[in-house]
């Protein structure tokens, strides 16, 4: 009797600390899964997001859509790709910012922005997703309605590049050496407006499984084998010094 009692009571013991433990997990877990979900939006109705190119950018006569690719890392900064869990991506990265939603039907968008430390002038990154475009952008500009809203870091502007290497500051002939001949210049301003077809890639195909899983395995190699790439990158430039980057994407199946 005294063995089993011995035994229940240690039993006892272990179960209790395991049960504390799984506890402290699934906290812990829960914290981790929620962080990087996205706030509720904050619904603003204008248009005063002058940096936003999902509004409605008019490329103008004088670009012509290039038939290329531009250089690998040109749709990422700070590690986040421009892809469909953008914004829960960047809050994962850069922590929690307010959700904001503008426009209607083919111009609405959704952003978080941050507000970028050791500037004289205001600088920003801010990420945005519209109906089938995603885009980043990083510049140094005047203020807009709800930039009040920016979530505050540590993040210096001098230090962020893109994963092709453009930064602020830059030249116009250091921005070709990344990017090539751009497909259109205006006074102060350069675009690249590309198109391609690419092959996607073992993980990416694995990712839109996932949100296809009802489909057949012969619809979706179908489907999904190859995408229909679009991009704009817009660089402006203030003194011949880049002082803001837009770099925005769409792909169709």
């Amino acid at each position: 009797m005294t063995l089993i009692n011995g035994v229940t009571e240690k039993f006892l013991v272990i179960a209790a600390i395991l049960v504390f433990a799984a506890f402290g997990c699934v906290l812990g877990f829960s914290r981790q899964t929620t962080s990087n979900q996205v706030q509720s939006p904050v619904r603003l109705k204008d248009d005063s997001d002058w940096w936003s190119l999902t509004k409605g950018y008019d490329v103008g006569r004088v670009v012509k859509v290039q038939q290329r690719e531009l250089p690998p890392g040109s749709f990422q900064i700070l590690g986040v790709q421009l892809e469909d869990e953008l914004l829960a991506t960047a809050i994962g990265k850069l922590g929690p910012a307010t959700n904001i939603e503008r426009g209607e039907a083919g111009e609405w968008r959704s952003q978080l922005c941050y507000s970028l430390a050791g500037e004289s002038q205001h600088a920003y990154l801010i990420f945005e997703t519209g109906e089938i475009d995603r885009a980043f952008y990083l510049f140094k500009g005047p203020a807009w309605n709800g930039n009040d809203k920016c979530a505050a870091t540590n993040l210096a502007a001098g230090k962020l590049a893109t994963g092709s290497g453009l930064h602020l500051g830059q030249s116009r002939a250091e921005v070709i050496a990344i990017l090539g001949k751009p497909s259109g210049e205006r006074e102060g301003e350069m675009v690249y407006s590309v198109e391609s077809r690419k092959k996607n890639s073992p993980a990416e195909l694995k990712k839109l499984r996932k949100r296809s899983s009802q489909m057949s395995d012969q619809d979706f190699d179908k489907f999904f084998a190859v995408a229909d790439l679009s991009a704009i990158v817009v660089l402006k430039f203030a003194e011949s010094r880049l002082n803001y980057i837009a770099v925005s994407k769409s792909e169709t199946y």
